[in-house]
């Protein structure tokens, strides 16, 4: 096995020459204070740097004299000189050192020990990763990193999240934090390619979440300012797995489930429709003997929701010695939608290597190929005929209709009111499927050039394509209605990165100086083609013939690069393990901005001091660390467009005669200073550990303040245009975060728990000459016109309507109110102003999406070989605005109503929620049409046990643990919709917290199994 790893490893880097064992003489078992074994434990020779390390059952085995000592040495463990006293047989114990003292943190182009840190970063280790499975690395997150809110953008296979860190930062440009995988800087972009109808993808579901060792996310300037304007969002690095010394392990894990819709939405029956119909119209549409023969009638959402599979296998390889490390992993995963006809599958391989060439001379790589194939239900649409979503179309389709005819042929479409096709024949009849492929990967050499500096250069590339095809077949209302519609899209990107740094390490008497100084650049280049048809002559090809449509449209291409070289630095300065100061800097030249502004420069600084190094605090004999932190610097944000600041031409036709001429027009006012946004941000932390490291609490407040926020302007009709790009306008953001571990019992029985909690508020602060930025419509059935607008003073995403006043109960108190034409039973509004009328001017702020707190808190529990895994995380305080219930609660008789609306208004229920039965549609957005969003969930319940080596080691398995699992067992919450923490408007900034044709959640049960042999 080593000699293939290493010819692939010679294949992809440099040629590389077999390596040979040792035997062992001396053998040995390492173990915990609570007899667990130990994997990973540096064991070496004194005064030798020959050595080697414990496998997965904490065994080790050493060429050694039987007078020699052995130093023995491992993170979160007090090292230990263990005499051999002529024994080959040995049985150490190691004592747990205190964490927050030994943990080694990936940092941006390094590693620091966590008590070295002056920034805010808050790291996942694998153990705390790998116990709750997730298909991709962000959902990971959800819950385990303080001041890391986690939204899902679709519950569906393969659905995209949003990642704010410590706030929203801007109102047009991206405020998804920066990636960093394996230091290959990418974002979770999720555009996709255009053809496919609904939200997209998750980029980052093409990366193996299996492959993970370590998260860290760098929160403050201190630690994201080496990132420079992409840091302004906050930094996620991703450290994957890596080979070891010793043979080859095999590690394999598994794990099988089944899904089903976490919650129903009560809608009305056949009988209870055909009533609401006869009482909106005010005349008998249907008799009562019809009435009492439709029964139940169709349950739509159980037609189209069904209990669904999901499956996981990953196999992966590891090992090395002294000069050759490498680990290779292959994984399959496929998630069944409990929607019928969508899933979600991955096939991805990773390699990893490292060699020591010489004393000097060290080279690797790591690169991923991944592939993703996904079918997605229709969702998160509406506004035209034939286009509402499968579940929104679940909800409001009659169910008086069945699904097929008598002939077997599809209901075509709701037989009243609103026009929209049988969700059934959406789900199954509609192709909506997207294939992503990807390969990221870097090669990297380090040379020590003298004993304390270091030279690294590393080159990688990210390949990532997408295909995407659309097809709606006369099956479905919209293909019926266009003859069978299709469309096609390939986006094709490309980025290459080049990295050089040096590193300059240096300890003498007191003091300790690290040093970084590096040069990087990275091109990025997207292509994008879509092509759309109709008119076909059947549905026999799909969308795998668009020319054979009567009407095939203009293709449409794209393509967007940008370029960007940095010079980047960095000051690690200690005196006496108890001062500590860092300063960083980094100079960014982009292509995106204007010709004044190229370059931007994000310096920062942060100081710790030790207070546990003090004599004054030892002799308190309280602490085993604290230390306080203080930190301000800047970074930035270039996530818009490219080519803004230039001047940009756009296509254009116009007629000469009786001939369309194609043409182009000026599309833009240019821009020479046009920049980056910049957030200052000050951060002041504490860091404790007591009892040995059992308790350990980190403490953080923070201000950032945005400046020069790209927004459009409106500019003087004189100028061609409505509007141009300037900088200008400010926003705020400031909060507190606690995070809490703490061992609480650590012995043969242990447990342990984390904690943590953020609150964070936010404040526009200016839009320079804009006294608003109003949102539009944002469901083209209700109308919805602005209910989120932008003003100074307010947070983003705050809801601005009406205020309700409960429902009108009789004709003399509509006669005293500001609703002179409203009738019994109607909405009853506030007249604010008063002015004696209900218009625009009666509008207010009525809540906002943002929540006032949120976190996360985990247990563990050991003993014996079982486990025990529970996961919770929470929300409080931000408001939901579940469009789909508006439309639900409009007692029409268009469509189905929710169950709800039985206890409508009438003259002997003078209720005060849901008004009267009618067919008018229109209403006023109001306070009493938003929820509350906040919730408490249980995200992972696992329980496991790991057999004990005695009944697996005669067919050579190390490591054998079963588990069962169980995922999003229960939410507790007051939202009626499907999931309190869906996000459908994605990573957009203003339109957070609206809930509109949301693909359901799931609760899912599964049963796994861990391997290593």
């Amino acid at each position: 096995m080593k000699q293939i790893v290493v010819f692939i490893g010679w294949a992809i880097t440099l040629p590389l020459w077999s390596v040979g064992q040792s035997l062992p003489a001396i053998k040995g078992t390492i173990k915990s204070t609570r007899q667990e074994p130990l994997p990973g434990i540096t064991v070496k020779i004194k005064h030798l740097s020959k050595g080697t390390t414990t496998n997965g059952n904490g065994e080790f085995s050493i060429a050694a004299n039987s007078n020699d000592t052995l130093v023995i040495t491992g993170i979160g463990y007090r090292s230990l000189q263990f005499p051999v006293n002529g024994r080959n047989q040995l049985s150490i114990q190691l004592t747990d050192d205190a964490t927050a003292l030994t943990e080694v943190l990936v940092v941006g182009y390094g590693t620091q020990k966590k008590s070295d840190l002056t920034g805010s970063i808050t790291s996942i280790s694998e153990e705390q990763f790998k116990k709750t499975p997730v298909v991709s690395l962000d959902q990971g997150l959800r819950g385990r990193a303080t001041g890391v809110q986690v939204t899902t953008s679709s519950s569906q296979p393969g659905g995209a999240t949003s990642i704010r860190v410590r706030g929203s930062n801007s109102v047009n440009t991206g405020s998804e934090p920066l990636y960093v995988i394996d230091g290959f800087p990418v974002y979770n972009d999720n555009s996709g390619a255009g053809a496919t109808a609904g939200p997209k993808l998750n980029a980052l579901s093409l990366i193996n979440p299996n492959d993970i060792v370590s998260i860290e996310v760098l929160k403050d300037a201190s630690a994201a300012a080496i990132y420079g304007a992409r840091g302004a969002n906050g930094v996620i690095l991703v450290t994957t797995k890596k080979g070891q010394n010793g043979v080859t392990k095999f590690d394999f894990n598994a794990y099988y489930g089944i899904q089903q819709v976490a919650k129903t939405i009560p809608v009305l029956n056949a009988t209870e429709f055909a009533q609401l119909v006869n009482d909106a119209n005010g005349t008998t549409v249907f008799t009562p003997e019809q009435i009492a023969g439709f029964g139940k009638g169709t349950d739509w959402q159980k037609e189209v929701l069904r209990t669904a599979p999901v499956q996981n296998y990953q196999l992966a390889a590891s090992g090395g010695d002294a000069k050759t490390k490498y680990m290779v992993s292959l994984n399959y995963f496929n998630q069944e939608g409990i929607i019928i006809n969508s899933d979600f599958k991955r096939f991805s391989t990773r390699f990893n290597f490292e060699r020591q060439a010489t004393d000097r001379l060290s080279y690797g790589s790591n690169i991923t190929i991944a592939r993703t194939d996904a079918n997605q239900a229709l969702s998160a649409t509406g506004g035209g005929e034939g286009t509402i979503g499968v579940m929104a179309s679940a909800l409001a389709f009659s169910p008086i209709l069945p699904v097929y005819k008598a002939d077997g042929s599809y209901v075509l479409e709701n037989d009243r009111g609103i026009p929209m096709g049988n969700p059934v024949a959406t789900a199954k009849e509609l192709t909506n499927n997207s294939i992503n492929n990807r390969v990221l990967g870097n090669i990297y050499v380090n040379y020590k050039i003298i004993p304390d500096l270091d030279f690294r250069t590393s080159f990688g590339t990210d390949i990532y394509n997408v295909k995407e095809k659309y097809y709606a077949p006369r099956t479905t209302l919209r293909g019926y209605n266009s003859q069978g519609y299709g469309a096609v899209s390939s986006a094709n990107s490309t980025s290459w990165l080049n990295e050089n740094t040096l590193t300059y390490n240096k300890k003498f008497d007191r003091h300790s100086l690290t040093a970084l100084a590096g040069f990087t650049m990275q091109q990025y280049r997207r292509e994008i083609v879509t092509a759309s048809a109709s008119g076909f002559v059947n549905d026999l090809l799909k969308a795998d013939n668009l020319a054979s449509g009567a009407i095939v449209n203009s293709p449409v291409t794209n393509v967007n690069t940008w370029s960007l070289a940095s010079f980047i630095g960095r000051i690690n300065y200690a005196y006496n393990n108890k001062y500590l100061l860092t300063l960083t800097a980094r100079a960014d030249g982009s292509s995106k901005f204007g010709a004044n502004n190229k370059f931007g420069y994000f310096p920062s600084g942060s100081v710790a001091w030790k207070l546990s190094e003090e004599e004054w605090i030892k002799q308190l004999n309280i602490f085993d660390e604290l230390k306080l932190r203080a930190s301000y610097g800047k970074t930035g944000n270039q996530e818009i467009n490219s080519f803004q600041s230039l001047a940009g031409l756009s296509n254009m036709s116009y007629i000469i005669g009786d001939n369309v001429v194609k043409g182009y027009a000026p599309a833009n006012i240019p821009n020479k200073d046009l920049k980056w946004e910049s957030t200052s941000q000050t951060d002041i932390g504490l860091d404790a550990s007591f009892f040995r490291g059992r308790l350990n609490i980190t403490a953080d407040a923070y201000y950032k303040k945005t400046t020069d926020m790209l927004l459009w302007i409106n500019v003087p009709w004189s100028t061609g245009f409505a509007s141009a790009l300037q900088n200008i306008g400010s926003v705020e953001n400031k909060g507190l975060e606690l995070g809490i571990n703490a061992k609480i019992i650590d012995r043969a029985f242990t447990w342990s728990t984390n904690f943590n909690i953020a609150a964070n508020k936010n404040k526009v602060l200016d839009l320079g000459p804009v006294q608003q930025i109003l949102t539009g419509e944002i469901n083209g059935y209700l109308k919805l016109s602005d209910p989120i607008v932008i003003r100074p003073g307010e947070p983003l995403n705050s809801f601005y309507g009406y205020v309700s006043d409960g429902i009108f109960q009789s004709k003399d108190d509509i006669a005293h109110s500001a609703q002179p034409t409203a009738q019994p039973g109607d909405r009853k509004y506030k007249d604010l102003v008063p002015d004696g009328k209900i218009d625009a001017n009666d509008r207010k702020f009525i809540g906002n999406a943002l929540p006032k707190f949120f976190g996360g808190w985990s247990h563990d529990l050991a003993w014996k070989g079982f486990d025990l895994n529970a996961s919770f995380n929470w929300v409080y305080g931000n408001k939901i605005l579940n469009s789909s219930r508006i439309e639900l609660d409009l007692p029409t008789g268009a469509k189905n109503s929710s169950a709800r609306v039985k206890d409508r208004w009438t003259p002997s229920n003078p209720g005060n929620t849901i008004p009267r039965a009618s067919l008018n549609r229109s209403f006023l957005f109001n306070d009493s049409q938003l929820e509350d969003g906040s919730y408490l969930r249980l995200g992972n319940l696992a329980f496991g046990y790991t057999l004990p080596r005695k009944w697996t080691q005669a067919a050579k398995i190390e490591r054998l643990r079963v588990y069962v699992s169980a995922q999003n067992l229960f939410t507790l919450t007051s939202y009626s919709g499907y999931d309190p923490e869906t996000n459908q408007a994605g990573q957009d900034n203003i339109l957070r917290g609206i809930d509109s044709d949301a693909y359901p959640s799931a609760k899912t049960y599964m049963v796994g199994i861990n391997v290593g042999f």
